[in-house]
Formats: structure tokens, sequence, C-alpha cells
């Protein structure tokens, strides 16, 4: 029997954890990275190095690949389906991921589905710009449309009537949306499973912490009465755009209700704890949803309880690392540190995750970032 084969547009962390979850499945993997020294590069024995902006690469990566998917949504996907062979199966398709990776298609996404999310309008214009001052008097939160990641393209304006500058619309080309600044409790974080034949997973809640816009710390599992509601919203809103593979969701919790702030459809770093702490992470069911493999059920492994912290990057002179066996060490292999990267994780298990997080920051303090 032929084994499978599968291609991942990316070449960095995320791909990398793709990849050594594909082995022991018996997948075989290919990398369109920009370079050898990628992470996912590291592991991978095929590798092409190119650029997803470059047809004639999307080209060659394409051929004899029997499926293919994304590290990052921030594809150009009209260019990827001018050149994706029909044999390829693309996970998730090319539509959802243009959907989703313009934050004003996802606002309507939600809206169509009737998940709630923060208040929000489009922002073409310095006339919609005094809109939305008008409509957020207390706050909002400028996000350019497209390409904004870890606070990069976002703006949060405290008092609008008097602070919000006009030549922010100059800072992205493809426009914004402004939402309603919330003054939330906590961000927790869920991810959604759907699989070619249809077979659905909620993967449990976490707690997430963000420091200068980055994911700093996952904890979990974290019980919410609204949880379920949401798993049924995104069940139904799934299986209408037929999605197959992992969707990430981030939430504002606000008193008892949770309100979307932003999916991702992919694997995502909120979920980075599911490789020890989960019988199966989300590394590998997005591959097994992807590629038709069957579901295993949810199920926490060890004490039952985690935490993650992301190590950032704090200069640019080499890491320290502690080899510690307190948990579970991830180093991704990046060549070049420099402030605010994300250059591994860690992950420690537990009976309850508040301990955890304690023993993960006390691990933490001994790496030189």
């Amino acid at each position: 029997m032929k084994r499978p084969q599968i291609g991942i547009l990316g070449g960095g962390q995320l791909a990398r954890m793709l990849a050594l979850a594909a082995y022991p499945l018996g997948v075989d993997v290919s990398v369109l990275a920009t370079n050898r020294g990628e992470p996912a590069a590291q592991v991978c024995g095929s590798v092409l190095c190119g650029s997803p902006d470059n047809e004639s690469d999307l080209t060659k990566f394409f051929a004899n690949l029997g499926a293919v998917t994304f590290e990052s949504e921030f594809v150009d996907t009209a260019r990827v389906a001018r050149v994706v062979p029909p044999t390829c199966q693309v996970f998730p398709a090319l539509t959802v991921i243009g959907t989703i990776q313009d934050r004003l298609e996802q606002k309507r996404l939600l809206d169509r589905f009737k998940i709630a999310t923060s208040p929000w309008l489009e922002i073409d214009s310095t006339s919609d710009l005094k809109r939305a001052a008008e409509k957020f008097p207390d706050g909002l939160v400028l996000k350019q449309r497209r390409f904004g990641y870890d606070g990069h393209g976002t703006f949060i304006v405290r008092n609008p009537a008097r602070n919000l500058d006009p030549s922010l619309l100059q800072k992205s080309k493809s426009g914004f949306i402004a939402e309603k600044w919330i003054p939330f409790t906590r961000e927790l974080a869920t991810s959604f499973v759907r699989s070619i034949s249809g077979e659905f997973l909620t993967l449990p809640m976490v707690e997430s912490v963000q420091m200068d816009a980055r994911c700093f710390s996952v904890r979990g599992p974290i019980t919410h009465a609204a949880h379920k509601k949401m798993s049924t919203s995104f069940k139904r809103l799934m299986t209408e755009l037929d999605y197959h593979g992992v969707l990430a969701t981030e939430f504002f919790e606000v008193k008892k209700a949770l309100l979307v702030n932003e999916l991702a459809p992919r694997v995502h770093n909120s979920a980075h704890y599911s490789i020890e702490g989960l019988v199966c992470s989300q590394f590998e069911y997005h591959l097994r949803a992807g590629l038709g493999m069957p579901l295993p059920l949810v199920a926490a492994a060890g004490p039952g309880a985690w935490a993650m912290i992301n190590l950032l990057g704090s200069s640019t002179t080499p890491p320290r690392l502690n080899w510690s066996t307190a948990g579970k060490l991830h180093w991704y292999g990046k060549s070049e540190n420099r402030p605010g990267r994300k250059m591994g994780h860690i992950t420690v298990l537990d009976k309850n995750s508040s301990e955890a997080l304690k023993q993960a920051l006390r691990w933490r303090k001994d790496f030189v970032l």
C-alpha cells in the first residue's frame, strides 16, 4: 500500500510539530520552507526551499502530493487555487481560509451563525472612524483586516473622542475593522475538530495570558457554562462549511458569557498543551481529520491538568536552555533570537492547573532568553 503523503505550506514551529505528529501515523511529509534552517525543514526529509508567493515554487511543491495543509492562514488563496492539482486535497478548504483570514469576513461569518462576538464596524474612511468613535465612546480596538497577528496591525484606543488618529488608516492596505473595547474578565480558548467523515470533537477549554500581545501562558482544563453552547454552534458552522481539520477559537469571558475574539483555521498556540496533556494532540487530530482517519475520543493524559508557557526571546544573544525534568521542553530550533520571538515552549502536568502553572513559571526562570 502506498504511504499517504502530505505537504505543509510553511516551515515554522507549527509545521514542525505537524510533521512530528505525522510520521508515527505512517504519513510522509513535505514542507515548503524559505530555507533548510527553518524549524520544520530540520525534521523533514522532503524539503522544497521556495516561497508561497511564487507560483513556480508552488507548482513544484504540489506535484505528486495527495493532500496539503497550512501552517498559517496568511496565504494567497487565489494563487494557491490556480496551481493546486485537482487530485490534491486541500484542508481546510481555500474558500474557508479566505474567509477567516479577513477579519471583516470572519465577523460576518460569526454574525451569520449567530455566534456572540464583540460589536464591530467596517472601517474604510475617516468618516467610518468618526462613526466608530461615536458608537464605541468607551474605547475601541482597530484591527487591520489581513495579516495581523501577535499584536501587529492592532491599535487600542481607550479614548476615541480624543485619541483616534486618522493617520492609522495609512498603516494597512487591506482596511480595518473597529471593535468595541471589551473589559473582559479573562481570555479563554478552545479548538474544535471536524473530519472528512463528519466526526466532530471539542478540545478542553483553557485560560490564556498574553504578554505584549503574545501568548505567554496557558492552563487548563477550564470549565465554563457557555462552552457546550459554543461547541454546538461551531459544530453547525463547521458542518455547513464542510470544514476539515482543527479550528482554533479565542474568547473573551465577560461575566458569565463568552464572546469570540478571533478564529484561526489551523493548529494554534493555545493547544500546544495537548501534545502531553491529551491522549491525542491537536496536531494529530488535524492530520487525522484532513486525511480521513478516525478521531480518538478526547481524553486527558497523565494527572489530568496542565500548564504551558511560551519561551519568548528577550534579546539577540544565544539563549541558555534548562533541561529540567519538571516537564517537557519543546525547542523549535530557530537560529536567531530576538525580543518577543517564540523560541520554544514548556509544558507541565499536574492534578491542578494552578500548581502546574507555578511549576512552569519556576522552571522558566532557569532559561536565559
